[in-house]
């Protein structure tokens, strides 16, 4: 007999909005975008450099409850927390920043990772087409117009996750652990701009619960 053994490890959640709540998260985007942004409908015509990106604020939770609460729900379920325990209760999980980018031509935004739990990414306009971009110079610009997500694999290699990003990804959501660093490759072929609304998901330190382990220290049993 042969058993096959996976190690635990932490993947991808990715999902479609449906109409309605897209409609609802580009009402909000537009609602809180700086003066300096143009609109034609949900086309973005012109932005100030210094504002191209800009903090949402979701009052009624309506992005909140849903949007990003049923995929967390999700990734949770499946995953679990991409963390280790480190502290001595129990955290609920917070929704605590959310905001929109605007990225045109030769924009991008370099390897990074956030400092929480969980971030995800919701590409709203897409432009472009990233496999059409790879060609452009064929072999001088392997990722254009991708979003990658680089980590490591077992054995310690380094591991490359491409998103191919096109117009039919309108409305796509991924989430992923914030611990990964990731990366915008830019666009070449357009000055339309790139909108996604990104965000991070956090450890509350207002709402804590039960205590982990009762038994490490005397002191958490009362």
């Amino acid at each position: 007999m042969i058993e096959y053994l996976d190690p635990q490890n932490f993947g991808v959640v990715r999902s479609k909005l449906d109409a309605d709540n897209l409609a609802m998260v580009w009402e909000l985007v537009k609602r809180n975008s700086p003066k300096s942004a143009k609109w034609d409908n949900n086309r973005l015509l012109d932005i100030e450099t210094h504002d191209k990106q800009w903090a949402i604020r979701d009052p009624d939770r309506e992005f909140e409850n849903n949007v990003l609460r049923p995929c967390i729900d999700a990734y949770i379920n499946h995953y679990g927390l991409p963390c280790k325990t480190k502290t001595t209760h129990a955290h609920d999980i917070v929704f605590n920043r959310l905001w929109c980018r605007a990225s045109t031509r030769h924009d991008y935004h370099s390897l990074h990772d956030h400092k929480s739990i969980l971030t995800f990414i919701l590409w709203l306009n897409v432009p472009v087409d990233s496999k059409i971009e790879r060609n452009i110079e064929y072999g001088f610009r392997p990722d254009a117009g991708e979003v990658v997500l680089t980590y490591s694999d077992i054995t310690g290699s380094h591991r490359k996750m491409h998103f191919d990003l096109s117009p039919e990804n309108n409305g796509q959501m991924i989430v992923f652990p914030s611990d990964i660093n990731h990366c915008v490759y830019p666009t070449q072929t357009t000055d339309e701009y790139r909108l996604s609304v990104a965000g991070d998901i956090s450890l509350s330190s207002l709402d804590i619960h039960k205590v982990i382990d009762p038994e490490s220290d005397p002191r958490l049993k009362s």
